[in-house]
């Protein structure tokens, strides 16, 4: 997936061409920028024991046909009351955003992932791909950060600035989960799901924010020593105070490429990619939003790839993917590590 502070700039971006589609009030920004963010904020439930039968939900949605997905996502809207669409409705756009950016640029990302995993680095393998993967999307942030504020993390605080909205906001969308996760996946979360999740992303990007990279070295020791890992996740995802205006794997030379799922040979770059997916989503925005939007036309849209951009079955889940659940438990071993520190943490402050 691509990091939270890439989701957020490409959703601010696509709200502001889109906002009279999307919504002008306070809660409805807030709604679809939370939406850009997807279902990412599941693999965070680790936080929450009595959510664990929903912990791989996250995955179990990156993993299903995106189609049918999104028209559960419309459906849902129909059992909220009608001050509580709109919300809804933005939260929806939001998500579509988020399946776009994301099945857009995760090729590249899974592109240079394999390349390096399989560059005979001594001590890299494919089992790392998950910090590789990581620690791609990292720097992916901080470069569209600073390409767009002209700033790094020592003066903006992904956990202040991002995922914001009201316990309201985020009650009406868990309404939205427990339908559609039934609807399209045959899970049945509670209304609090969602809402949890939330508080437990925004709980988790305090416990990664440490501009002097001194909570780093830490996690490094914790996860490489007592883990056996052979590589810190934390250190791969943390962001670090990074004034950059480009990335080693952003491939702005248009060096040729292959999609590593279809084969199709590529040159574009992440910007390319990063407005092609602006335009793409402006366009499938419209069509979300007909009247007459169905699996026929949801199938059209996605092209049948799933968020990793991958080819999938027209079946409600498709085998393959495995590293979304390394992922996750890589997520929960850091949740477990971490969560106890946050008490003795002053906001804002960097340990």
């Amino acid at each position: 997936m691509p990091a939270i502070m890439t989701h957020d700039f490409f959703g601010k971006d696509v709200y502001a061409a889109h906002s009279d589609l999307i919504g002008s009030s306070q809660d409805e920004r807030d709604a679809f920028l939370l939406g850009n963010q997807g279902p990412d904020p599941l693999f965070y439930l680790v936080l929450t024991l009595r959510m664990r039968p929903f912990f791989l939900l996250g995955s179990e949605m990156h993993r299903a046909e995106p189609a049918r997905l999104l028209c559960a996502v419309k459906e849902s809207l129909e059992v909220l009351e009608p001050d509580e669409v709109p919300v809804g409705r933005a939260y929806a756009a939001g998500f579509l955003c988020h399946y776009t950016l994301d099945s857009s640029m995760h090729p590249l990302v899974y592109q240079q992932q394999f390349a390096l995993c399989d560059a005979g680095i001594e001590g890299l393998t494919r089992k790392d791909g998950n910090e590789v993967h990581a620690e791609i999307e990292r720097e992916f942030d901080e470069m569209v950060l600073y390409t767009k504020l002209g700033c790094t993390i020592a003066d903006y605080k992904p956990y202040a600035e991002v995922l914001h909205g009201s316990d309201e906001v985020l009650a009406v969308i868990g309404k939205m989960y427990a339908f559609f996760c039934m609807k399209a996946l045959r899970i049945f979360p509670p209304v609090d799901m969602f809402p949890a999740a939330v508080k437990n992303f925004r709980t988790i990007q305090k416990l990664f924010y440490s501009p002097r990279n001194v909570m780093h070295a830490v996690a490094n020791t914790v996860e490489t020593r007592m883990l056996q890992r052979n590589y810190s996740f934390y250190k791969s995802m943390a962001h670090r105070d990074n004034p950059t205006l480009v990335s080693d794997f952003d491939n702005r030379l248009h060096q040729g490429w292959e999609n590593p799922f279809t084969g199709e040979q590529r040159t574009d770059g992440f910007w390319d990619i990063f407005e092609a997916a602006q335009t793409r989503a402006g366009r499938s925005l419209e069509a979300f939003f007909t009247d007459g939007f169905d699996l026929t036309q949801a199938r059209a849209m996605t092209g049948g790839v799933d968020f990793s951009g991958e080819p999938v079955e027209e079946a409600d889940a498709v085998s393959g993917a495995s590293f979304v659940h390394v992922e996750q438990d890589g997520a929960a071993q850091l949740a477990a590590q971490l969560v106890d520190d946050e008490a003795d943490r002053a906001d804002g402050s960097d340990i």
